[in-house]
């Protein structure tokens, strides 16, 4: 508490007259927020639900601007060319800290170019297997994947994605080697490791859930840092492999030079739409878990994840291709 009064204390102290009492009001004017897939995806939806309730909360229209291409860079590069007086903000996934690891080209400065505003949930990933794989648990299928001349082949959403991270992660941590095979999204991944034409694959359990409850599909093991809610008995990786986990991450950020004041109320607008009943059921229905935390610890969460995949990138020697 101590801190919020000291940050907006300091806020009125640079502040020009009349500027606090405005940011007070915010927003007074439509706002616009940019998600950088096509309309009708996980993100999107999640999107436009928060951004419903976000209007109604405001007396003032939330527009959503879907703006995909580029593995999220297009969408995440016009946030960051956005007018930075809190009236356009966006969202951004797990590849807001991956790109920066696998790519010098980035059109902005991950870290300088932003505001953090909050990580609006979480969800958290499995490793599923073909019911014909000879292992059940991730002892066992990284001792099958060191007898495997070659490895064990992984099938994942696509190239830079957080599963294709984890797999990486899981080579690292267990010594054993993984072949990555990336799809184009997740459901022609699904398809193919059902089909046992990929022994392996890392989606979200949202995703997963139904085949493994059908028996089309095993699940061996959890990469979250935390017990899967509604499946606590699924393992979690970390258990056999200390330091095995990550989550795939949905939050907002703005432009850099976004008014704190304004950051901070966009963070619990939307931690306390979150909150409401039917927000909170929509959101566990397509797999995600609210999170809500203030732009300072969202933040923290961002540049040292941003090294973590560096340091990962550099020890695997992982190039996109």
């Amino acid at each position: 508490m101590i801190r919020r009064r000291t940050m907006f204390a300091g806020a009125a102290l640079l502040a020009a007259p009349g500027v606090l009492q405005a940011q007070e009001a915010f927003p007074t004017r439509p706002v616009r927020v940019i998600v950088p897939f096509p309309p009708g995806g996980a993100t999107d939806i999640i999107a436009r639900l928060v951004c419903e309730r976000l209007s109604a909360r405001w007396g003032q229209p939330v527009v959503i601007e879907n703006r995909p291409g580029a593995g999220t860079i297009v969408g995440t590069q016009a946030i960051a060319r956005s007018a930075p007086d809190g009236y356009s903000f966006g969202y951004v996934i797990s590849a807001h800290t991956i790109n920066p690891a696998l790519r010098d080209d980035l059109p902005y400065d991950t870290l300088r170019d932003f505001a953090p505003i909050t990580q609006v949930a979480r969800a958290h990933v499995v490793l599923a297997a073909h019911p014909s794989v000879p292992a059940n648990t991730m002892r066992e299928l990284a001792d099958l994947a060191r007898r495997t001349p070659g490895g064990l082949s992984v099938a994942t959403p696509g190239i830079g994605t957080v599963m294709h991270m984890i797999m990486e992660l899981m080579a690292a941590a267990t010594g054993a080697e993984f072949v990555h095979v990336p799809y184009q999204g997740g459901a022609p991944a699904l398809t193919d490791v059902m089909a046992n034409r990929v022994p392996l694959i890392l989606d979200p359990w949202h995703s997963t859930r139904p085949h493994v409850e059908a028996g089309r599909l095993k699940v061996i093991a959890a990469a979250s840092a935390t017990p899967v809610p509604g499946a606590p008995e699924i393992p979690l990786m970390n258990a056999t492999f200390p330091g095995l986990e990550a989550f795939s991450v949905v939050g907002v950020v703005g432009p850099a030079g976004m008014p704190p004041a304004i950051a901070r109320k966009i963070q619990e607008d939307t931690r306390a739409v979150m909150a409401e009943p039917a927000t909170a059921e929509r959101m566990a229905s397509v797999g995600l878990e609210p999170v809500g935390n203030p732009p300072e610890e969202w933040g923290a969460f961002i540049a040292a994840d941003i090294e973590r995949w560096r340091n990962l990138v550099r020890v695997r020697n992982i190039r996109l291709n």
